[in-house]
């Protein structure tokens, strides 16, 4: 009897955040149709604090080894189990990982239909061949984006798949928001990822803005890459100065937002910015760049900037910070009350689940 869902998402974050609640939630609903669910992450992640939560839950969990013909034995061992409904990948596009699925799949007769989330913008081989390799590689795979811009990106590519894409929620039981006032000059930016989330945009936008005001400080938080992004930062100013903060990833994200003037997301790519979206909950204005997969949020109230622009972005926070408190405070409101319309996980998770139905992949 075919009744497990197997899952293999490429997730090492130290904290569970918005993805796993989302999952967690996922695994109820299929529970609830007498469906199981067996996890698999990359090595590196057995040490994470949240494994256990998933474990505790009844959920399968196993970690991939790194190496390819490790990698091999792995799935050849995974797809013994005949039990497994479909994969659902997240977090990877390996052409590697791809071809290593589908020989095991092959060599255990035991062909599953695979789903691929993409959860940022579809890129493509320079290479002729690569590009060829690639897309053959994919051959019959459930094409899924997080955004309609990165399901765009997709059937850009003439790619001969199903197309399709569910936007993400945030599971807002997570962020316990207690706001007081508008006040504050310190603005919050996420960072891990230095060059696609545009923290060099954001220094440039703040050495413009502090000649105007001396007392803004810059708040980047930090998952991962801490000295690739100090070093970065001391490349680019010839020091970490005073006026910018690294902060320590945390699970509690909803003190970052209240102690935020405002969140910045100046990035260059984005499937989708769950960040966004959460700080709106959390009535944090939000300046974001004007990017495809981040311009598709559904929040009216978002301040938009230029792509690639610090002088722009300087502009947005300049006129921001010359609002007055009321109509920051407003302002904050719109900014939940569409996050809350649009973006609430059951949503999510219905949508996911009539997706898997449609395509009789719970069958």
């Amino acid at each position: 009897m075919k009744n497990t869902a197997l899952f293999y998402m490429n997730y090492t974050a130290p904290y569970p955040g918005n993805f796993l609640a989302s999952m967690m939630m996922l695994v109820k609903s299929l529970q609830a149709k007498n469906i199981k669910s067996h996890f698999i992450f990359p090595v590196s992640a057995q040490n994470c604090s949240w494994v256990p939560e998933l474990t505790g839950a009844g959920i399968t969990v196993s970690f991939i080894p790194e190496g390819s013909k490790e990698k091999f034995r792995f799935f050849r061992e995974v797809f013994r189990d005949k039990s497994i409904l479909f994969l659902h990948l997240h977090f990877t596009d390996s052409m590697a990982e791809r071809l290593l699925i589908k020989l095991a799949m092959l060599l255990c007769r035991n062909r599953r239909p695979i789903v691929v989330h993409y959860h940022n913008h579809y890129s493509y081989h320079a290479n002729a061949l690569k590009r060829a390799v690639k897309k053959a590689s994919m051959h019959g795979d459930y094409l899924l984006g997080c955004s309609a811009g990165v399901a765009e990106s997709l059937k850009n590519e003439n790619l001969s798949n199903d197309i399709a894409f569910i936007e993400n929620a945030i599971a807002f039981e997570r962020l316990d928001s207690s706001r007081n006032g508008y006040g504050q000059r310190n603005f919050l930016q996420f960072g891990f990822d230095y060059e696609r989330k545009g923290v060099d945009i954001s220094l440039e936008a703040f050495k413009l803005l502090r000649e105007k005001y001396d007392d803004l400080t810059l708040s980047i938080s930090l998952s991962s890459n801490r000295k690739y992004v100090e070093d970065k930062i001391t490349e680019k100013l010839g020091e970490i100065p005073a006026f910018i903060k690294l902060l320590p990833p945390t699970e509690n994200i909803a003190a970052y937002y209240d102690e935020a003037a405002a969140f910045l997301s100046p990035s260059r790519e984005e499937g989708f910015c769950y960040s966004a979206v959460e700080a709106a909950y959390c009535k944090c204005p939000v300046i974001a760049s004007d990017i495809s997969g981040q311009n598709g949020i559904n929040v009216r109230g978002i301040i938009w900037c230029k792509s690639e622009s610090p002088s722009d972005l300087a502009d947005k926070i300049d006129g921001f910070l010359r609002l007055t408190e009321e109509e920051k405070s407003g302002l904050g409101s719109r900014l939940k009350e569409a996050a809350l319309k649009h973006y609430d996980l059951s949503r999510w998770v219905t949508q996911i689940i009539a997706y898997y139905e449609e395509r009789k992949l719970l069958n």
